[in-house]
């Protein structure tokens, strides 16, 4: 669904553009998940940021869905913010991300492990996570040069 590009206004409405695939039950549901489900204020993703670092069992299925969401939403707003408010959307994807890693490793890694594992910087991280890095460079420096 992802690849039927979704579209992402300013006043949070969502929509798929490719509409055979939008018009489908899953995508449907998947649409409404983030437009109803996924906070999209900085507030709101701090927020649940809080709550996420404070929980030590895995989170519930619907939380996680939520987390992943969140995440997915986070990556197009850095896709398509062209201003400094591009750094805070970088760091929440980071922050969620590392979420997501270290919700994966609750009750699997060694105690005192699953911080370790979800704050590695980008050079240590396990090589197909880090190759996403040159990917995913901040647009800061080509839009200052082109002003």
């Amino acid at each position: 669904m992802l690849w039927g590009r979704l579209d992402i206004q300013a006043n949070g409405t969502i929509r798929l553009r490719d509409e055979e695939l939008a018009s489908l039950r899953p995508a449907r549901r998947f649409l409404r998940i983030l437009e109803d489900e996924v906070p999209k204020t900085p507030a709101e993703i701090e927020q649940h940021l809080r709550y996420y670092s404070l929980t030590d069992t895995p989170l519930p299925l619907t939380e996680f869905d939520r987390l992943l969401f969140t995440s997915v939403y986070s990556a197009y707003q850095v896709r398509s913010t062209q201003s400094l408010d591009k750094n805070l959307w970088i760091r929440f994807f980071s922050q969620l991300v590392d979420e997501v890693f270290r919700d994966l490793c609750k009750g699997l890694c060694p105690a005192n492990t699953t911080l370790l594992l979800a704050s590695w910087p980008w050079k240590e991280k396990p090589s197909h996570l880090a190759s996403l890095k040159h990917f995913y460079r901040s647009n800061l420096a080509r839009i200052k040069r082109d002003t």
